[in-house]
């Protein structure tokens, strides 16, 4: 049950935050992911040196995962990480080492699950490229793809 559950987590993640996938193996309950009890929501918040283009851009501002998602993120952190046997504060951990997730475990988990529910090969990185379609082609405003390429850690020029 705790490996499922940290899939459907990850994969959240992924739906609420398009960012890269290092953004999410790399989160540290209480240094990088940090609950706001002020709005209720789990946030994601990354200095320079925790995102690919933080020495461009700098800290970020936190990353809000819908709200929606609390219950079921306090959920995991009380109950079912613990099954996990993790091994210090990385909130994803891989079930046979209790050890932070790697590149290939997010890529093996984000394609098998979305092959298996979408008969489609895709990858974390896809998922990224396909949120920035589907949202250019919509009739978002400048505001929100602004607000997108923020999420994304991208400059609004590398975002069009």
């Amino acid at each position: 049950v705790a490996t499922k559950f940290q899939a459907y987590l990850i994969l959240s993640f992924f739906s609420c935050v398009p960012d890269r996938q290092r953004t999410f193996r790399e989160l540290e309950i209480d240094r990088s992911f940090l609950r706001d009890s002020k709005i209720n929501c789990w946030t994601i918040k990354h200095g320079p040196d925790d995102y690919k283009t933080g020495k461009t851009y700098g800290d970020r501002p936190p990353l809000v995962l819908a709200q929606e998602l609390t219950p079921a993120i306090d959920d995991f952190l009380e109950r079912w990480r613990p099954c996990l046997q993790p091994i210090g504060n990385h909130f994803f951990v891989q079930p046979r080492t209790g050890k932070a997730f790697t590149q290939d475990t997010v890529y093996s988990l984000v394609a098998r699950s979305c092959f298996k529910h979408t008969g489609k090969k895709t990858n974390p990185h896809l998922l990224r490229d396909m949120i920035v379609t589907h949202v250019r082609g919509s009739d978002a405003s400048e505001k929100e793809l602004e607000a997108l390429a923020l999420y994304m850690g991208h400059s609004i020029a590398m975002q069009r």
